[in-house]
């Protein structure tokens, strides 16, 4: 083995593992705020996302009870405390997978776009806070990202939404028949009904959520010059989920329509559901279910964000630690080379 003699190479073997700790804890930074999570694995992604949709769904879903049985036609108004958890069953088990698929394919479309539409300083760069051009490029890429999760996740969130509320509106007592029955009756494809209201309400509602979440994140970025904090999510991500789930109930109510309908096929296409309600019930009936439409997708967003975020600042804070404590455990081998170095040329 070379030692070093010279004081310049001296001075270049005690600055390597210092520079090699700042290397490593600025390699974990280089992104912060909302953009931070960019950085996940895709396991790390996996684990957030289902985390942060099993337990949002799971918390809420008494008053998706509410609003699935106010905007279904016939159902009988009993309010008694078993209703409340009728269909938690498919709710649970499917919003965990489908909190994960949301969520991965949300964070690849985010990169693939940045990369596309930022080639050169990434969206973080100072520019394109200040550029109007830049500024619709990074609300481009919040939007398609929303929905593209939401798509992705849409072949798990359907036959959830069908086991879930026809249960809920009373047409199964539970899954262990709500299951076999549909796919007696229906086939496969029967746990479908419903598929395209259910994407042109889910697309958009993730799509603006989450662009609103966002833009209102790195607002409140610039304001403050700091994260807003798990609170102050929880209100950002309440704001833009409430703002988007009233502009689209009438879609939802459309969607829960040809949904509960059953197998006879009383509705027909998102269109032809829109004119019959209008024309037998009135335009206000595409309002039916409003509040507690609100009432559950803004805390609904509002937990989910949270959570994602507070999730994936957690595993990336732990990776971060992990590269400094090796790097920190480098240092303390590189020490104790220089003093055995010291030790064999006598130095002072």
């Amino acid at each position: 083995m070379t030692t070093p003699t010279t004081p310049s190479e001296r001075k270049s073997l005690s600055r390597k593992p210092a520079g090699a700790l700042v290397a490593a804890s600025a390699a974990t930074a280089a992104t912060s705020g909302v953009d931070a999570l960019s950085q996940l694995t895709f396991t790390e992604k996996l684990l957030a996302g289902s985390s942060a949709r099993g337990v949002a769904q799971t918390l809420l879903h008494p008053i998706d009870v509410v609003r699935t049985r106010l905007q279904a036609r016939g159902v009988r108004r009993d309010w008694s405390p078993r209703v409340f958890i009728k269909g938690v069953v498919p709710q649970v088990v499917l919003a965990v997978p489908a909190g994960g698929v949301q969520f991965v394919a949300y964070e690849w479309c985010k990169q693939k776009l940045t990369e596309l539409l930022f080639p050169k300083s990434g969206p973080s760069d100072q520019r394109s806070k200040t550029s109007r051009h830049q500024a619709w490029r990074q609300v481009l890429v919040d939007l398609i990202s929303g929905a593209g999760g939401a798509f992705a996740a849409s072949f798990i969130r359907v036959p959830q939404e069908v086991l879930k509320q026809r249960i809920q509106a009373d047409m199964y007592p539970h899954i262990g028949v709500a299951l076999p029955s549909i796919l007696q009756k229906e086939g496969f494809m029967g746990l479908y009904r419903g598929y395209w209201a259910t994407i042109s309400r889910d697309v958009p509602w993730n799509a603006l959520s989450f662009l609103f979440f966002l833009q209102e994140s790195r607002l409140f970025e610039r304001i403050q010059k700091r994260a807003p904090n798990r609170q102050e999510n929880l209100v950002l991500a309440a704001i833009g989920g409430a703002a988007a789930a009233f502009m689209l109930t009438p879609v939802d109510v459309v969607k829960t329509r040809l949904m509960t309908q059953g197998s006879d096929g009383t509705y027909r296409g998102i269109l032809p559901t829109f004119r019959r309600i209008i024309q037998e019930e009135g335009p206000v009936t595409l309002m039916k279910g409003s509040v507690p439409r609100v009432m559950y997708l803004a805390p609904l967003a509002a937990i989910t964000l949270t959570i994602y975020n507070a999730i994936g600042r957690k595993l990336l804070e732990a990776r971060k630690q992990s590269v400094v404590s090796q790097a920190a455990r480098g240092t303390k081998r590189y020490g104790y080379r220089l003093a055995h170095v010291s030790r064999t040329l006598q130095l002072p």
